[in-house]
Formats: C-alpha cells, sequence, structure tokens
C-alpha cells in the first residue's frame, strides 16, 4: 500500500483592516462642504497650529458630508512625500464617496507648487481608478484669509 507523504500545511498571516480614531474629534460648524470656503476652514481648524507642513484627506460621503479626516503625512527637512496607497489606504477603509486633500504652506504663501501639481494630477488619476473623486486640493496657511483652492483658481490639474 502506498501512502503518500504528509505536506506540512503553511501558516499565513490573516490580516484585518480597522479604523481607529486617533485624536480628538474635528468639530465642524457646516458638516456638509458645499464650497471651497468650507474645505477652506475645516482645514485650517485642523492645521493652523502646526509648524511643519502636513498633508491631509478629508473623507465625505455621497452628500459631501465629512465622515473623518487623515493625516496622511508630516513633512521633514527634506519636504514630504506623498504616495497614492498612503491616501487612499484610509479612505478606502472609511468607505469615501469622495476626497478633498490639502497640506499647510509655513511659508505663508499659498500658491501652489510644481510639487504640489504633479502630486494632484497623481493623486486624481488614483482617485479615478479606485471611485473616489479627489474633488479638490487646498493649500492653507495660518491666516485664514491666505488659502488657495485649486479647483477654485483653476489650477487643479487638467489630468483628472
Amino acid at each position: 500500500m502506498h501512502t503518500t507523504p504528509k505536506i506540512p500545511l503553511q501558516k499565513i498571516p490573516v490580516y484585518e483592516i480597522r479604523l481607529v480614531q486617533s485624536r480628538r474629534p474635528l468639530r465642524l460648524a457646516e458638516p456638509s462642504l458645499s464650497d471651497a470656503n468650507l474645505a477652506i476652514r475645516t482645514l485650517h481648524a485642523m492645521l493652523r497650529h502646526v509648524d511643519r507642513e502636513h498633508f491631509v484627506a478629508l473623507f465625505l460621503n455621497g452628500q459631501n458630508q465629512v465622515t473623518g479626516a487623515h493625516v496622511v503625512a508630516i513633512g521633514g527637512q527634506q519636504g514630504i512625500n506623498i504616495e497614492p496607497r498612503t491616501v487612499f489606504r484610509a479612505a478606502i477603509a472609511a468607505c469615501a464617496s469622495a476626497l478633498i486633500i490639502g497640506h499647510n504652506h509655513p511659508s505663508q504663501d499659498p500658491s501652489p507648487s510644481a510639487d504640489d501639481l504633479h502630486v494632484t494630477a497623481k493623486l486624481a488619476q488614483a482617485g479615478k481608478l479606485l471611485g473616489i473623486p479627489v474633488l479638490d486640493h487646498i493649500i492653507v496657511t495660518r491666516d485664514v484669509q491666505r488659502s488657495h483652492s485649486m479647483a477654485s483658481r483653476g489650477t487643479f490639474p487638467d489630468e483628472a
């Protein structure tokens, strides 16, 4: 009688994805972002006191109501590196229907750099592919009067 040798089973990890609230909630006067000014105020509330560049994503549902926010990256001496997978990982887990991305310019000049435009185009393409559109990219400064909405100012990249 011929017996087949037993092959040991390989153990592979099983993963779970969970959303975890990482800090105190963001308090909003307007839960729905119907225009760029409301999005600017929301991002300014998140970023006005930080001393380094922060890149964030606001998660929106189908009615453009903010359902969450995520600090994607914090800049260092050599700038800030933004990859689509780090932006969309939390958005997918949060079941976001759309995103508004934003960051602060500690220099107090809200004008988008060439790198800002390049990153926005890359994220807009990724969002289109994933079915989570990027609606705007907003740059804020410490002064709420000095900001830049790419969608409102016509600088949102055409590749989107």
